[in-house]
């Protein structure tokens, strides 16, 4: 198959162009923006439209009314199939603070679709956020299932291997390194979040392999006051540090436009993760009420709050609506906000030589989008999964 006719969206710049699809791989990119004259293949004109590598999403939670901790292979079709429309081609199921048996029965119904679609977009494997993080910054997460990290919790966690892509933690907790250590051993990312830590724990931990912030400002310390001094916490800790990728919730309202911009600036290109944190509230009708175990949440316009609107509660977004939101209302880049969709998170879980780019050799994912941020099509693999 070719695509012709469109603004090729490439790590460091945006070239007009046509790009040919073979046995589910890039086979060539071209700055020639129309078919070879001899071309066999089927055409798409994207007549102009932008082309971009498939976005990845590395914290999702749900989406019209399902969630991962279900446990249900009809749940994760519909979250999966909700998120492929949004331009997400490969993401991360993410759990949430529960008893022990509820996380390892999502693991169990993953782990035989992990690198599967199921209908919808690829299922890389499991963020596991909490239950090893602070009650002080517990957000919309339960408390009431937060608990300090314990080998006999995280052993049977971690017996599932390459399936953890990822863990939510927080590092002043008891035994944290420990259990940072650990997941470093398994290959999984550990990822500082829900926390209330400060610069004394924060080192240590990024020394025993600590390298990712959780939806960096949310639910996390910030700059402590000390007697007459202060301290760094999370927030500054992560914005510091290049070693650490931050991911962001780019709806606008968990981080207003200023902060986003800020982040943009401080981080190296390749270290911001754009997310959606989608709850089962992604999709579903402004004032729809929904539970996240036994936490009371709404859906409003632009996200989803908990129902005393005392808090924020994930996200109603798609990974389209992220990468406009840091665009139109942040002054991002259109190559940075997509690049922090695609490669960074790509690279993130050392996937990069699969997805995350548009380059000859890599998997055919890819996602067709207007001028208005509209999705047009998604391809996963080099098969038209969608099309507006």
């Amino acid at each position: 198959m070719e695509i012709t006719n469109a603004r090729l969206i490439l790590p460091d710049s945006v070239q007009r162009g046509s790009l040919s699809i073979r046995s589910g791989q890039i086979h060539k990119i071209s700055k020639n923006s129309k078919p070879a004259t001899n071309s066999k293949e089927s055409v798409m004109d994207l007549r102009g439209g932008f082309l971009a590598p498939g976005f990845v999403d590395l914290h999702i939670h749900g989406a019209m009314g399902r969630d991962t901790m279900e446990a249900r292979l009809d749940a994760f079709r519909e979250i999966t199939e909700f998120h492929l429309h949004g331009g997400t081609t490969s993401l991360t199921l993410t759990t949430l603070s529960a008893p022990q048996g509820d996380i390892l029965k999502a693991l169990d119904t993953i782990a035989p679709i992990r690198n599967r679609s199921i209908g919808g977009s690829r299922i890389l494997g499991v963020h596991v956020e909490g239950p090893f993080i602070s009650k002080e910054k517990a957000g919309a997460q339960n408390p009431n299932f937060v608990r300090n990290p314990s080998a006999k919790e995280w052993g049977p966690i971690l017996k599932h291997g390459k399936l953890i892509t990822q863990m939510t933690l927080a590092p002043e907790l008891p035994r944290a390194m420990a259990l940072i250590k650990a997941l470093k051993k398994n290959g999984s990312i550990p990822s500082g979040g829900h926390t209330n830590a400060d610069e004394k724990a924060l080192g240590p931990a990024v020394e025993a392999g600590m390298n990712q912030s959780t939806h960096t400002f949310n639910a996390m310390s910030s700059v402590f006051k000390r007697g007459a001094f202060r301290a760094a916490g999370m927030l500054e800790f992560a914005l510091a540090n290049d070693e650490i990728a931050c991911e962001l919730i780019a709806d606008g309202e968990h981080v207003p436009p200023t902060c986003m911009r800020m982040l943009f600036n401080a981080k190296p290109r390749d270290k911001v993760i754009l997310i959606t944190d989608a709850t089962k509230g992604a999709g579903l009708k402004p004032g729809t009420k929904f539970e996240i175990y036994g936490i009371k949440c709404k859906v409003t316009p632009v996200t989803g709050l908990v129902a005393n609107g005392q808090g924020l509660a994930g996200s109603t977004l798609t990974m389209m609506r992220a990468v406009q939101t840091v665009v139109e209302k942040s002054s991002v880049p259109l190559v940075d906000a997509v690049l922090a969709a695609t490669l960074n998170p790509a690279r993130q879980l050392r996937r990069d030589g699969e997805f995350g780019s548009l380059e000859k050799g890599k998997r055919a994912d890819l996602v067709w989008f207007d001028n208005r941020f509209q999705v047009k099509a998604v391809w996963l693999d080099g098969e038209l999964r969608f099309l507006a």
